[in-house]
């Protein structure tokens, strides 16, 4: 696609120019956990994952219901779920004061639901935790 050089996209659709928001903070909710049992609290999950997210971005988008995959390492053999993968595009003042709070909520996730390993995209890098912060 070409650049438009001196195209003000902001003021041809007539948008505020201040608070642009240009990275986006995605969170993956489980289905399962590691060892690919059905999680009875998704919904609990997602609804506590939707409100950070909302503090964090003054709002919150969930897509369509995805399917994913992943390989269990110690069985060799992909487990398939049900991922929610909610997000929001963020304000950095409010990422940087909520950060605390994402990472106990995270780090808790991983924790209750018996995740390998618990996954975050953010400014279109994934991240991975496995390594739990202790009650």
């Amino acid at each position: 696609m070409p650049e438009l050089p001196d195209f003000d996209f902001a003021s041809a659709i007539g948008a505020a120019t201040e608070g642009i928001s240009i990275q986006s903070l995605m969170l993956y909710i489980p289905s399962h956990d590691r060892r690919g049992r059905k999680l009875a609290a998704q919904q609990r999950w997602l609804d506590e994952a939707t409100d950070l997210l909302v503090s964090i971005g003054g709002g919150v988008t969930i897509p369509p219901p995805y399917r994913g995959g992943w390989l269990d390492p110690q069985r060799e053999e992909t487990v398939w779920e049900d991922p929610i993968l909610p997000y929001t595009y963020v304000h950095a003042e409010r990422l940087e004061a909520r950060a605390a709070a994402l990472r106990e909520f995270l780090h808790r996730m991983g924790r209750e639901t018996g995740q390998g390993e618990v996954a975050v995209e953010f400014d279109g890098a994934f991240f991975r935790i496995t390594d739990f912060d202790p009650e």
